[in-house]
């Protein structure tokens, strides 16, 4: 992604993977940059677990 659409906020128009499309079988969809897209892991993996006690595995 290019440096200067990357901020948070910012408006985009995407083209999805045909198996991501929207209902309607559009593969161009309207997005938005934000912070973190995803839910917390139900199962975290070792590296959340560490993370969330502090221990960053790039040191």
């Amino acid at each position: 992604m290019p440096w200067d659409l990357c901020g948070i906020g910012t408006s985009l128009r995407v083209r999805l993977p045909v198996e991501y499309a929207a209902a309607d079988g559009a593969t161009e969809v309207d997005a938005t940059v934000v912070e973190v897209p995803f839910r917390p892991s139900v199962n975290p993996n070792a590296r959340e677990r560490a993370r969330a006690k502090g221990i960053d595995f790039a040191d």
